[in-house]
């Protein structure tokens, strides 16, 4: 057995270099003669056979492994996750990963509960301790997805590549989809993890109070009140980094919203111009540098010349370029006017009006996003007494299903 203490050395003697190595080859293999290429970059007054010696280090103490049945070397699983953890370069895990544990602390939860009630305390002890590791490791993954969305956002943003903006947010619309979304879910008040967790603090509240009854078992008494706290805060701690991991995300995907629909009234002119000519459709906004009878003549070389040198220089003189704090945030043109909205709903019939079905009536030419985009608007309107089903419905808005607990509105005049 190799001993830790020889490892973690070697660790801190080549750090610059394994860091080196860790990011150009994270998800692939390379071979011996890459890794004396990297020692003789970060130590260029070395030897050949040092540099060979070095490698041959790496090798002997399993820091470097070779793949099998092959030349080809690749970094040890447990040495690249210790630097992944050391240098924040985490990948997103599964909000499965999260279910699953809290389905296994629901079934600890059940077994500490009868424990309690054969008075063996032993096993109270034991699973006791079990749940205090489940919680541990769930506030851990919490961390770590939370570091690594904070990545993918980061990459999101730094890469200046040729791509269509669809393609560079593939992985924000992923992490979203993936794991923002099945974890808002689960914790929801309605959800299984509100329930469960409910479950296991009234299950914890009365072994606590048993043990109080028979005035015995201390310390289990303070296990078990530290096992409480530790859950109540690791519930907070996960709606928290929730919070935090959506609210990086949102922006980018509110932007690839708005470019979305850019794209779309593009494309919409584009079909115009196709079926009716580029004249019909842009006279309007066309500047006149010419009248329509120079337009249909053939000019001379000079003519040509100094009409580029002109409409290089052309600036509308009607026009003024607003100042940047005057400028108004995007809004997609089908999006009606937010004060209708509430006026209309104000006025709407009916002691009790569910909102999406209100907007979906009365705006049926809307696009779901931009349907859904009304429907938190009113969602966050103090104008209005809102309360919420506790029965989702499942909704079809332009051919696309969506489940929620909808929000029914009244006015707060009634």
């Amino acid at each position: 057995m190799i001993p830790a203490k020889k490892i973690l050395n070697t660790i801190n003697e080549h750090w610059s270099m394994l860091e080196l190595l860790f990011k150009r080859f994270k998800h692939s293999d390379f071979s011996l003669k890459d890794v004396q290429n990297l020692l003789k970059y970060k130590n260029p007054n070395w030897t050949s056979e040092r540099l060979f010696k070095e490698a041959n280090k790496l090798l002997t103490l399993e820091i470097i492994i070779p793949l099998a049945k092959s030349s080809q070397l690749e970094l040890n699983r447990a040495i690249a996750d210790f630097m992944s953890y050391l240098l924040q370069e985490e990948d997103l895990g599964l909000a499965q990963e999260i279910t699953v544990l809290v389905q296994d602390l629901e079934r600890l939860g059940n077994r500490l509960a009868e424990a309690g009630q054969v008075a063996d305390h032993g096993e109270l002890r034991r699973f006791s301790r079990i749940m205090d590791e489940r919680v541990r490791k769930i506030v851990k993954l919490y961390q770590h997805n939370e570091g690594a969305i904070f990545n993918i956002v980061e990459q999101a943003k730094a890469d200046h590549s040729n791509l269509s903006l669809q393609k560079r947010y593939q992985a924000v619309l992923e992490a979203f989809d993936e794991y923002i979304e099945p974890m808002l879910n689960m914790v929801d008040i309605h959800g299984p993890f509100h329930a469960c967790f409910s479950t296991i603090e009234t299950q914890i509240s009365d072994q606590i109070a048993l043990l109080s009854t028979l005035g015995r078992g201390i310390e289990d008494k303070r296990m078990l009140e530290q096992l409480r706290t530790r859950i109540l805060d690791m519930h907070l701690v996960g709606r928290e980094s929730l919070r935090r991991s959506a609210d990086m995300l949102l922006p980018l995907r509110e932007e690839l919203r708005r470019n979305t629909l850019i794209t779309r009234q593009a494309a919409k002119v584009l079909q115009l111009i196709r079926k009716n000519g580029v004249d019909n459709v842009l006279n309007s906004t066309q500047p006149h540098f010419v009248s329509d009878v120079q337009r249909f003549s053939l000019g001379q070389q000079r003519h040509m010349v100094a009409y580029m040198a002109s409409l290089c220089e052309f600036e509308d003189e009607t026009y003024q370029l607003p100042d940047e704090r005057d400028v108004p945030s995007y809004q997609s043109p089908f999006i009606p006017d937010y004060q209708d909205v509430t006026t209309k709903l104000k006025h709407f019939s009916g002691k009790k009006t569910q909102l999406i079905g209100f907007l979906t009536d009365a705006y049926p030419a809307l696009e779901a996003d931009e349907l859904l985009f009304l429907y938190q608007k009113l969602i966050s309107d103090d104008a209005f007494n809102l309360t919420q089903d506790e029965q989702k419905t499942r909704l079809v808005i332009g051919e696309q299903t969506f489940a929620l607990y909808p929000f029914n509105a009244a006015n707060k005049a009634d």
